[in-house]
């Protein structure tokens, strides 16, 4: 009888040994998945301005999913993490997708084709403009551009590593005029210098502009019109072909925020991650199928567990 006892006793020793060693390997795994999770697949930003305000709050803290099946399924109105060509990074709404044609008003309504936005105190668009955000694998056809498309072009050449250089002229009607007369324009109270002009944004080229045209006899308007030409050869860049989607971002305010109505258009490999409103709940979600692996279900009865003899009572153990 005693031997029974002792064996009885063995058993139970080994099975508590195991239990124990089992429920340690499941909380190791599970936190060894927790780390990985928190390191490789999100990442916690927290917001410091009230660019994204009233959606986002200043101080607020978004988690960003990483994975790459994250990042291919970016919609409309998603909130994403992407990083600017200088390598600083920030967290903006999209508002247009590849292939999409957007509408901009001068009040600072947007129009696409899976819905409407309104910045607010909107100060970047001086006119109506229409956009198209490229595709991969699309050619943009740099004569057919607005100057506001023409901008954007201009940052997917730099991104794209293409070596070039600009020619300005300036023509009124179909007349070209020396270039010089917008070195006596202003923008705000400053001095236009001519080593600027290649460069300066629609905005501003559309402002002087307008300022030579009243300053000229004629009716005819006044146009900069602008040349890319390589620097290896000097021949001229007609059109380029897209590299990668491109998304147009957006802050929730329109004045003093940075987004793409003057960065451009983001690249897919510029953005970094989507948000995502509950990450505890996907990771949760692996700990529980880990543990679903690694340990009987409590609630689940084996066949042993149903036979009514000795051998149900391990399970009391538990």
């Amino acid at each position: 009888m005693s031997k029974l006892k002792n064996k009885v006793k063995s058993l139970h020793r080994k099975n508590s040994k195991g239990r124990v060693a089992m429920l340690v390997l499941v909380l190791v795994s599970a936190f060894v998945l927790a780390m990985a999770a928190r390191f490789y697949i999100f990442e916690p930003l927290q917001l410091h301005d009230n660019s994204m305000y009233p959606r986002h709050k200043d101080r607020e803290i978004l988690w960003m999913c990483k994975l790459p099946g994250c990042i291919d399924r970016i919609g409309y109105n998603d909130i994403v993490w992407a990083r600017l060509r200088n390598g600083e990074t920030l967290v903006r709404k999209v508002i247009a997708l590849p292939g999409d044609k957007v509408d901009f008003s001068d009040n600072g309504r947007v129009k696409t084709p899976h819905g409407k936005f309104k910045w607010s105190e909107e100060t970047a668009f001086i006119q109506n403009r229409q956009v198209h955000i490229p595709r991969k694998g699309d050619t943009l056809h740099i004569a057919q551009l607005n100057d506001v498309e023409e901008d954007y072009m201009i940052n997917l050449l730099i991104e794209q590593g293409e070596e070039f250089f600009v020619k300005t002229t300036l023509w009124q009607g179909d007349r070209e005029i020396g270039i010089e007369r917008v070195g006596a324009a202003k923008l705000g109270n400053r001095q236009v210098s001519l080593q600027e002009i290649d460069f300066l944004p629609w905005q501003d080229r559309y402002l002087l502009e307008q300022q030579i045209f009243h300053s000229e006899p004629g009716n005819a308007p006044i146009q900069m019109r602008r040349e890319f030409l390589r620097k290896s050869d000097s021949t001229r860049i007609e059109s380029i072909v897209v590299r990668e989607d491109c998304f147009f971002l957006a802050c929730e305010k329109g004045a003093f925020c940075l987004d793409s109505r003057e960065t451009g258009y983001f690249t897919r490999s510029h953005l970094l991650g989507r948000y995502v409103k509950e990450p505890r709940q996907a990771i949760n979600a692996v700990k529980s199928f880990v543990s679903k692996i690694l340990l009987p279900s409590k609630g689940k009865k084996t066949k042993e567990a149903a036979q009514p003899n000795g051998d149900a009572q391990p399970e009391k153990a538990k």
